[in-house]
């Protein structure tokens, strides 16, 4: 996986987008939904956890070539499995107590952070001109944002407390994410996949145990109507469609260009949001979500610094050397012709 970004084609690249922008846009809105009928966020993505590990497991039985558990790999993907569920139980959190254009906006300025840490920690170059102002009016749209949200208005900070924490730890997610496709070497892209939800499952149920939301689980379940279950169930595949499309693409572009596919994908969220759910913002806070979004187009992925970097002073002159030499020797042959005809 960690020569994906070199080797991979445009196109490939742009089918990869595609697969993880359809699931990522989509997979947010039936999160909303599905915990609108089961109010238990770590029953869902415990639900959606299990469900992707076991879809691995099969076609790993089914000949599929997949890694299989290694010590070494399974030290380095501890930390990412702590800010995995981290990052899934706040989204969910965020879900729960605020509308989905909230969880936008922040996951929105999540790129910025990822850039600075992509520059301090992983040799990428700071974004260019064009890119910076792409983020910052990303930033913009989210204050825009932030004042016309009738939640903030009236209970302040407290109406972000989820979605703050969840931006910290997505940003931390995207980038050490990427830093692991770059350096674990894995076979398959399935192998990150069954790593991820099968690590995560313990946790996210004893972090959904600890909060009580295990106590009455049967008697919700029951209450379910079926086209709740129906929305439970697809959000699990499109969890586990998510889980192999996003590691293809995270394999493929820098984090800051990853986290900023699946902000720009959102367009289908609020979309879908406005058509079929009653529960979004006001007109200025939609137009404050586009504003983010359509920004991240003009986004341009930063290159490493080391390709970033201008000819050193002896290359540029070996280089001016080489263009003087091939003139002279053209000299030399036009007067050494010149010679022969006399």
């Amino acid at each position: 996986m960690q020569k994906l970004e070199d080797s991979s084609t445009p196109l490939a690249v742009g089918l990869a987008i595609i697969g993880y922008s359809l699931c990522s846009s989509t997979l947010l809105l039936a999160n909303k939904m599905a915990i609108n009928y089961l109010p238990l966020p770590s029953v869902v993505s415990f639900s959606q956890i299990v469900f992707a590990a076991i879809v691995v497991l099969i076609l790993k039985s089914c000949c599929m070539e997949i890694d299989g558990f290694d010590r070494e790999k399974l030290k380095a993907y501890a930390m990412y499995i702590v800010a995995f569920v981290s990052a899934i139980y706040a989204n969910m959190q965020a879900l729960q107590h605020s509308n989905v254009e909230t969880v936008i906006v922040f996951r929105a300025c999540s790129p910025i952070a990822v850039a600075i840490l992509e520059w301090a920690f992983m040799g990428r170059a700071l974004p260019t001109g064009r890119s910076a102002m792409s983020l910052g009016m990303v930033a913009f749209g989210a204050i825009v944002y932030c004042m016309s949200d009738s939640e903030f208005m009236l209970i302040g900070i407290k109406a972000y407390t989820w979605v703050i924490i969840y931006f910290f730890l997505i940003t931390f997610e995207m980038t050490y994410g990427k830093k692991l496709t770059s350096s674990v070497k894995m076979e398959s892209v399935w192998g990150p996949v069954l790593y991820c939800n099968l690590l995560a499952a313990a946790p996210m149920f004893l972090l959904g145990y600890g909060n009580g939301d295990y106590d009455n689980i049967a008697e919700n379940l029951s209450e379910m109507p079926a086209n709740g279950m129906a929305i439970l169930i697809f959000s699990c595949v499109a969890g586990t469609l998510i889980g192999y499309t996003g590691w293809l693409c995270r394999g493929m572009v820098s984090a800051t260009s990853y986290t900023l596919v699946g902000v720009v994908n959102k367009f289908l969220t609020v979309l879908l949001n406005v058509l079929i759910w009653d529960k979004h913002s006001s007109p200025m806070g939609l137009a404050a979500v586009c504003v983010c979004l359509g920004s991240g187009m003009f986004y341009q992925q930063s290159p490493m610094r080391e390709d970033a970097k201008p000819k050193p002073p002896h290359q540029m002159k070996s280089d001016i050397e080489l263009a003087l030499d091939r003139e002279d020797r053209l000299d030399r042959e036009k007067l050494l012709g010149g010679g022969n005809n006399r």
